[in-house]
Parts: C-alpha cells; sequence; structure tokens
C-alpha cells in the first residue's frame, strides 16, 4: 500500500506543477492580448472624410487670414 501512496503522491505533485504552469501561462496570455489590444486601439485609422475635413478647415482658415493681411496698411518704412 505504501508504493500505491508514493505513485498517488507523486501524481498529484506532478499535477500541481502542471496546474500552476498552466496558471502562468494563461497569465502571460492574458497580458499579450492587453498589449495587442492596446496597440490596436493606437492604430485606428481615420475617416477618408474627416482628414478631408481637417484640409478644407486649414485651408478657410489660411485664406481667412490671408485676407486679413492684405486689408492692413503697411506698417513702418518699408
Amino acid at each position: 500500500m505504501s508504493n500505491k501512496k508514493q505513485c498517488i503522491n507523486s501524481i498529484l505533485l506532478k499535477l500541481n506543477v502542471l496546474d500552476k504552469k498552466m496558471y502562468n501561462i494563461t497569465e502571460c496570455i492574458e497580458q499579450i492580448k492587453n498589449i495587442f489590444n492596446a496597440y490596436e486601439d493606437d492604430l485606428e485609422e481615420e475617416c477618408p472624410d474627416v482628414i478631408e475635413s481637417e484640409k478644407a478647415l486649414v485651408d478657410a482658415i489660411e485664406k481667412i487670414y490671408i485676407e486679413e493681411l492684405m486689408t492692413r496698411k503697411p506698417e513702418g518704412e518699408a
């Protein structure tokens, strides 16, 4: 009977070690998933319409600024 107990204890010990390793692997996989999700969020693409509207806005502001400069009287002796 003693031999059977030793064999069972050995198997239980090995199962316990395997369980801990599986838990560690699961934690590592979760960390990798979180890293990929964070990276994926950073790579979110902008809609082409948004890009075009931002360019149009910059152009409009530029035109208004230039028109304002053209209406000013020259300053200094230049």
